[in-house]
């Protein structure tokens, strides 16, 4: 197997082309993965080639970083794995208002609205004004993205302030009773993830998932999301897990 860099055939990495990296995701793409996104794991594949994520990473590495110019034409051609990768190689710092709207419209799939939130949503500029200006839409994966960029920016590493986390608990409220799996899982994940940043958000989770108890008595979807968080952030794995966390 040749190596992606040598196939890429380029010494300046400047200088890779769009349709470069297109031939090389096609290359690792195949039928049976293809199949396999959408069966086992629940990825729309309308617009997917079948190239796993751990062969995109792999590529990735060896293209410039960032790459504005190659991530938004990368962007355009509509190709699932593509997309992905140019959330990769994406620079935060040139990603407009505008060009940010224009991107999560297209998201059509749960695996490449949390890949682009991780890679690039949580690295913008003011990010979390971003993922609240998301999950005030009603478009489904619009406000997935904001939950899913709101997820990054709660995970341990993340510099977030506690009390800025803390705002977004009314938020998660009022939609843990949406009906869409694409929303409500996403509104579970971040309750969550906000509760095992640190020992000090635990409590403030905890509290939040109760009041969701007592809000939504007779919203199966609703209990659901506040349920499975407390079972998640009451259990001794996970509460000894926090304990050990600034």
């Amino acid at each position: 197997m040749r190596p992606v860099r040598a196939a890429l055939g380029v010494c300046n990495m400047s200088t890779v082309r769009p349709e470069e990296v297109v031939a090389q995701i096609k290359r690792y793409s195949s039928a049976r993965f293809k199949k396999q996104m959408q069966e086992r794991f629940g990825i729309n594949t309308d617009l997917a080639l079948g190239t796993p994520v751990t062969q995109l990473r792999k590529l990735v590495k060896n293209l410039p970083r960032p790459d504005q110019e190659l991530a938004e034409s990368l962007w355009q051609t509509g190709i699932h794995e593509a997309r992905i990768l140019a959330s990769m190689v994406a620079d935060p710092a040139q990603m407009t208002r505008e060009k940010l709207d224009t991107w999560v419209k297209d998201l059509n799939s749960w695996d490449i609205c949390d890949l682009c939130s991780a890679n690039l949503f949580a690295k913008v500029k003011k990010p979390l004004k971003l993922a609240e200006r998301w999950i005030k839409k009603e478009d489904e994966f619009i406000r997935r993205a904001g939950f899913a960029t709101l997820c990054a920016l709660s995970l341990p590493r993340a510099k977030t302030k506690d009390e800025d986390l803390c705002l977004f608990l009314p938020l998660i409220k009022i939609h843990a009773s949406d009906p869409r799996p694409m929303v409500h899982k996403a509104v579970n994940w971040a309750l969550r993830n906000i509760g095992k940043k640190n020992p000090r958000l635990t409590p403030h989770a905890i509290a939040c998932a109760k009041d969701i108890l007592d809000l939504y008595s007779d919203n199966r979807v609703a209990r659901w999301v506040a349920n499975n968080a407390l079972w998640e952030l009451n259990s001794p794995k996970i509460k000894a897990l926090i304990a050990t966390r600034k």
